[in-house]
């Protein structure tokens, strides 16, 4: 029987709970009436309003609401990604049981439509992806290296240990090399039985260390060094510039400032702009992964977070490459696309390219790797689920480098909600289990990471000496993980430690 105080309480509790499900559900229909002009795809449209829903709720500081439900026992919203107003209305409703005020629930206006929450995430995944092992619910992707394209075994390994999406990164080898790719994955699916998607990487504005001119044996980079950064071509080191990067893109080189920040290889190396000269910039070194310095390669991703330049998504190399691989791609990955224009732009090329039909049926990949790009989520999976089959990739190398390293965590899992909400999957990328594919022995910070993956729809591996050994592993941990938790909702299997401990007070 409840105490006067208690009913009390629960009475608040319920009429707050109506309160917040009516704000919700007005607020997002009216963001939801903004898009919907634009939403081709009849199955995007529960999606697209289950999206909008949470985003009213999340514009909301609802914790201590949560904190008053978790003391009675009920769900506090933290799971509600997947279908918004469903779990609010079970909230209410089992509010109301509990209050007695059974009758209002005759008059309540529960949600019209059925939002099918994760049963649609897991669709969509299975549509773009590819469907899971019967071990585990998360894909494992495995970036292939020049020798997929010579070596078929070597496909045929990797099918065996457990993947089952292969990527191509088209800012590497050439269309010749990535045709035989293709030929091979085939044969080897053939051999081995498996199913395997393919997932073309468009290159993109990617700046990156295109050569390396120095007056040393081994440069390395160090704290407190300095090298300078140019795009032009011709140009070479000295003894007052012993160290000369040559990167791929003038005009964001002309346009950095002293005090610029300048990123080499996904944070490996920080810097600054100190000196501007005609052909180029001076960079001082203030941070290294390694005390004694690190070895300067070309090919290494440059990034300038100071900087706010606008670089065209999609170059002329993107368009030959797109046209060359569209016969064979499942998907279509795109980098740097930070808002309604990079979209508009990838549609608008692809509609030129493709037939009418492929350009909206190709699932698109879009890679989050700025700061922007994360601000900008809902508009951007709404503009391009709209019309495509959608993905997002997590890339954390980029993102950290952008963002910084204290703010990736909270990114990253904003990133699965937000997705989770709009029943886009995630494919988690860059780094996870690095150490154990060069080495061949994890570290156990990575194993922790690869643990978090799981929450993922597809985690991407990139290649390296050790590869078949973790995809072997990354697989036992996804297995291991869905037993203990599904997104954000563990789960309570029996545990041996509590076992034990119940037999030893029998005794």
């Amino acid at each position: 029987m409840l105490k006067k105080q208690e009913r009390k309480e629960l009475r608040a509790l319920y009429s707050d709970m109506k309160q917040l499900r009516r704000e919700v559900f007005e607020e997002g229909n009216a963001l939801y009436a903004n898009w919907e002009p634009a939403v081709r795809r009849t199955s995007f449209k529960v999606s697209a309003k289950n999206l909008a829903y949470y985003l009213a709720l999340r514009r909301r500081d609802v914790r201590p609401l949560q904190e008053r439900l978790s003391d009675w026992g009920l769900s506090s919203l933290g799971r509600a990604e997947s279908k918004v107003l469903p779990q609010m209305d079970n909230i209410i409703r089992n509010v109301a049981l509990m209050t007695g005020e059974v009758k209002q629930l005759e008059k309540y206006p529960f949600a019209i439509e059925d939002f099918p929450g994760r049963k649609k995430l897991t669709d969509e995944a299975n549509l773009i992806l590819g469907s899971t092992p019967k071990n585990r619910s998360t894909r494992i992707m495995v970036t292939l290296s020049s020798q997929a394209a010579e070596e078929k075994d070597y496909l045929v390994r990797l099918l065996e240990s457990g993947m089952g999406i292969a990527r191509i990164n088209c800012a590497h080898d050439d269309a010749e090399t990535w045709q035989r790719m293709v030929a091979n994955l085939q044969e080897a699916q053939k051999q081995t039985g498996k199913n395997c998607k393919v997932y073309f990487d468009i290159a993109g504005p990617k700046v990156r260390v295109r050569s390396v001119i120095s007056t040393m044996e081994k440069p390395r980079l160090k704290v407190a060094d300095t090298f300078f950064l140019t795009a032009v071509a011709a140009f070479a080191a000295d003894q007052q510039l012993p160290l000369v990067l040559r990167c791929n893109n003038e005009e964001l080189v002309q346009q950095l400032k002293v005090g610029d920040a300048v990123i080499l290889d996904d944070g490996t190396l920080d810097g600054k702009v100190v000196e501007r000269k005609p052909e180029g910039v001076i960079v001082q070194v203030e941070k290294t992964a390694k005390t004694k310095g690190i070895k300067v390669k070309a090919e290494k991703g440059l990034n300038f977070p100071d900087t706010a330049i606008e670089i065209p998504l999609i170059t002329q190399k993107d368009r030959q490459d797109i046209q060359t691989v569209q016969a064979n791609a499942d998907m279509l990955g795109f980098s740097f696309v930070k808002g309604l224009g990079d979209i508009r732009s990838i549609q608008s090329v692809l509609a030129e390219l493709l037939d009418a039909e492929k350009a909206e049926a190709i699932p698109l990949v879009l890679k989050i790797e700025t700061v922007k790009a994360v601000d900008h989520l809902p508009e951007l999976i709404v503009a391009a689920a709209s019309k495509n089959p959608l993905a997002i990739m997590i890339a954390r190398g980029d993102l950290a480098a952008e963002a910084g390293f204290l703010r990736l965590p909270e990114l990253q899992e904003e990133i699965l909600w937000i997705c989770e909400a709009a029943h886009i999957p995630v494919i988690w990328s860059t780094q996870v289990l690095e150490n154990m594919v060069k080495t061949g022995i994890p570290t156990r910070a990575e194993m922790t990471d690869a643990t978090m993956a799981g929450q993922a729809e597809c985690v991407m591996l990139n290649k390296g000496e050790f590869l078949n050994e973790a995809i072997t592993l990354l697989d036992a941990i996804l297995t291991q993980t869905q037993n203990n938790q599904t997104k954000k909702s563990a789960k309570l299997r029996s545990l041996k430690i509590a076992e034990k401990a119940w037999k030893k007070a029998k005794k």
